[in-house]
């Protein structure tokens, strides 16, 4: 109960310390196998006239590549979507258990709790799909990410980064053993 505190404690944080608050949340698919998965490969991105798509897929990059996923043009476990919403949208989540505490106390009466948003504008949502079934097994999303800061370097960056906190799963032991957030635990 004390590491699930902290690490809720750590995101919560690094979610307040943004200017302007940025909501931070994530949905996953109880179904698939998180354990199976050692690769990934993009969809191709939606294509803008800025640095956005850039920064938000290096940043995906390096959340994966920390997490031991192997990037893969062949035959990948995983592919990663995403996705800025620069209008207001209306989108359906879910309440469900955290992902650890689910992975590791998961039953058949888990159900999906359907929570409605009405996101404001600036939404980006990450998906990431099953490679052979193509559904998506988790998406993680930021709304409220057009603001003050927004025009800064790292920004995205950070944005991605806060995103991936909702998902703290490991292709490989050594990854989770390298991670911060392991560390933290």
């Amino acid at each position: 109960m004390n590491k699930l505190f902290l690490l809720l404690l750590i995101s919560a944080i690094s979610t307040s310390c943004l200017r302007n608050r940025v909501f931070i949340e994530h949905d996953y698919k109880y179904s698939l196998g998180f354990t199976d998965y050692k690769t990934y490969s993009f969809v191709e991105c939606q294509r803008d006239t800025n640095y956005i798509c850039e920064d938000v897929q290096q940043a995906i990059k390096q959340q994966m590549a920390a997490r031991g996923y192997v990037f893969s043009y062949e035959k990948p476990d995983l592919f990663v979507n995403f996705f800025v919403y620069y209008d207001a949208i209306k989108y359906t989540g879910y309440d469900q258990p955290n992902i650890n505490f689910w992975l590791n106390n998961n039953s058949d009466n888990d159900s999906y709790k359907a929570i409605r948003y009405n996101l404001k504008q600036g939404t980006l949502m990450i998906s990431l799909i099953e490679g052979t079934t193509s559904e998506i097994v988790w998406r993680g999303y930021a709304n409220g990410i057009f603001n003050d800061n927004s025009h800064k370097k790292s920004y995205f960056k950070n944005i991605v980064a806060n995103i991936f906190t909702e998902y703290p799963l490991f292709a490989t032991d050594a990854a989770w053993k390298k991670s911060k957030l392991n560390k933290t635990m």
